[in-house]
């Protein structure tokens, strides 16, 4: 028997006899024996091509965009091992799937940014795909199925052109759901089933540790919160030892699929090496501190001579080891946010860190609920609603076994994100939360037809009332994620990601990026050049389309006029400087110190060394550092 059998064999698994012997049931008990007809299968799959080509539409004309920085880093690393610098590209921070999907396309000439369309569009169709699939198995009904490929499309068309493994993410959560219905119809499995099926599950959890590091604390936490759950569902005569061997298996078999990246990363860093993500960013969720000391300057140097920038490998082994720092000798402006004396002090002992931590997350639960709403303004009512249902009784897990699986590990994704999402981040980016909108569709799904039958048993208000809300969270979905306008239960207004607000035909959209566009114009920036600038969030741009690599890290007010920072830039072996200013403000700048002015431009842009800054009239000047 297949992985694949054990998710829709309709014959009973044998379980313990007598009195004791627990109420089992497949998935989607009340259409046990129900298959999906031809015609509703026919429609789902038109259906399906239908929203394939819409996704498929909106990654090609926004496929020439570089949408965040972190897709740089991924892009370069993709580069790599596209050029079989393997050692370079083996990466201690990002997470390597995409890399590894974007690697052969680039191979073949195909663009950095058109690869990472390439390999988004595919891992959308495959989420629609899956999630249509998981409700027809489990449900038996296909108009399930094309509830949820309708509602689920606007947010792949608005999250297509992100450059970050996000909608990999999705795909891993549907794979792990998968996964994990296969467990629930194995548990009482013979032996060989078992360890067949941990396998499996291993497997799939080794494969979210290469999709990104997250994944890694909500699998070790679903699994086994799952196992408790399952064996409470037996009757104390009906649980049987062997059942538990299922997780053991599965644990073991993470090991052992996840071993050849493990032993990649410790041969690079010399020792045992799982990967520095989850350190780097959870290690200053206890702490008002970044670790960064405002009475110093910090240039951090790439990681390899073709890396673009610092940012591309974090590891602390790595990082700390190119970085150089000098004390400042001018005073840097104070930044709102930074922390003081006194609240550092309050951190130094474990009670303040924990303390801290608390007030943290606390303070940050309002931003929660908004980056959630900025695209799925119904996930937090269907979450509520389905939690009353479990209290309630009404939901219980041997009859909605799907529904529960997926009600269990979209609580503990929340819980993971809300744990380490800050208030200064105002919660992290919407893309974090992403798998909450396909877990609140599937559960939705999922009840829909226990709904429906109770609608069709009352008045004909109730049939109205359910037919509305479905029609409703599809409206919202789209009206949210692609017109950018706020959806019912909503009082925002969102900013849709890749295309222009509502406008999914069109031409491909052209990248505004006014300042690179006149450097490789004039050739200002030779290729392979050295480069650091003030607004180091936008030099990380400049480096990728310029060729050159990028110096420096954000938030330190680097000042031209501080003798200090001169003779560190110096040190560094930058080449070019960029000065990035307020072209409203006149200032007479002297670059004497540093080298010579080569180029100055006044563009439309973001010129602040902060996130979300906003576009104003800004100068840039680039000064070719002297001696270098």
């Amino acid at each position: 028997m297949t992985i694949d059998d054990a998710l829709t064999d309709d014959r009973p698994a044998a379980v313990p006899s007598g009195p004791a012997a627990p109420h089992r049931r497949r998935f989607g008990a009340f259409h046990e024996g129900r298959r999906p007809s031809r015609a509703s299968l026919l429609a789902n799959g038109a259906l399906l091509a239908v929203a394939a080509l819409l996704v498929a539409f909106v990654a090609y004309r926004t496929r020439l965009e570089v949408t965040n920085i972190d897709g740089i880093s991924y892009m370069s690393i993709a580069k790599q091992y596209a050029e079989w610098h393997w050692a370079d590209a083996v990466n201690g921070y990002w997470s390597p799937m995409v890399s590894w999907l974007m690697a052969p396309l680039i191979a073949i000439g195909v663009g950095q940014t058109t690869a990472f369309a390439v390999v988004n569009t595919l891992s959308s169709v495959a989420v629609l795909a899956m999630g249509a699939w998981l409700l027809l198995r489990t449900t038996g009904n296909g108009w399930t199925a094309g509830w949820s490929i309708a509602a689920t499309t606007p947010l792949m068309m608005a999250n297509v052109s992100l450059q970050t493994p996000d909608t990999l993410v999705l795909v891993w959560c549907l794979g792990f759901l998968w996964a994990l219905l296969a467990a629930d119809r194995a548990w009482h499995g013979s032996i060989r089933r078992i360890v067949l099926t941990g396998v499996l599950l291993g497997a799939v959890c080794a494969l979210g540790y290469c999709t990104k590091a997250f994944l890694v604390p909500v699998f070790l936490v679903v699994v086994p919160v799952w196992a408790v759950v399952r064996w409470f569902q037996d009757r104390p005569g009906a649980r049987e030892r062997r059942s538990v061997l299922l997780p053991v298996v599965a644990l073991v078999a993470v090991v052992l699929v996840s071993a050849p990246w493990v032993v990649a990363l410790s041969v690079k860093f010399g020792g045992v090496e799982v990967g520095s993500s989850l350190t780097v960013n959870v290690s200053g969720k206890f702490s008002d501190s970044s670790g960064k000391d405002a009475d110093e300057y910090r240039i951090p140097t790439p990681p390899n001579a073709r890396a673009v920038s610092p940012n591309e490998d974090r590891t602390p082994s790595i990082y700390d080891a190119g970085l150089l720092t000098a004390e400042r000798t001018v005073p840097a402006e104070s930044v709102a946010g930074s922390a003081t004396e006194s609240s550092r002090s309050q951190t130094t002992t474990l009670v303040g860190k924990v303390r801290y931590y608390v007030e943290q997350r606390l303070e940050a639960l309002p931003f929660y609920f908004l980056r959630i709403g900025s695209f799925a303004p119904f996930a937090l009512a269907i979450g509520v609603v389905f939690v009353g249902a479990v209290v309630a009784g009404v939901v219980h897990y041997r009859r909605f076994v799907f529904a529960s699986i997926v009600g269990i590990f979209s609580g503990v994704y929340l819980l993971g994100y809300a744990g380490i999402a800050t208030v200064d981040t105002q919660g992290g980016n919407a893309r974090y939360y992403l798998p909450l909108f396909t877990g609140s569709v599937l559960i939705a799904a999922a009840l829909l037809p226990t709904i429906w039958r109770a609608a069709r048993r009352g008045r004909r208000v109730r049939k109205v009332a359910a037919v509305v809300a479905c029609a409703v969270l599809v409206v919202a979905a789209y009206s949210q994620n692609v017109n950018g306008v706020g959806a019912p239960f909503s009082v925002m207004t969102t900013k849709p990601s890749g295309i222009p607000a509502g406008q999914v035909l069109g031409g491909v959209v052209t990248p505004d990026e006014p300042l690179p566009d006149l450097l490789v114009a004039n050739h200002t920036l030779p290729a392979g050049s050295r480069i650091l600038g003030t607004n180091t969030r936008d030099t990380v741009l400049v480096a990728f389309r310029t060729g050159t690599q990028m110096y420096g890290e954000n938030g330190q007010q680097y000042d031209y006029e501080d003798p200090a920072f001169v003779d560190l830039l110096k040190r560094s072996g930058v080449q070019y400087f960029l000065n990035y200013s307020n072209a409203l403000i006149p200032k007479d700048r002297d670059y004497s110190a540093i080298g010579t002015l080569e180029e100055s431009f006044t563009v439309d842009q973001t010129c602040q060394d902060i996130k979300s800054a906003p576009v104003q009239p800004c100068l840039v000047d680039v000064v070719k550092v002297s001696g270098s």
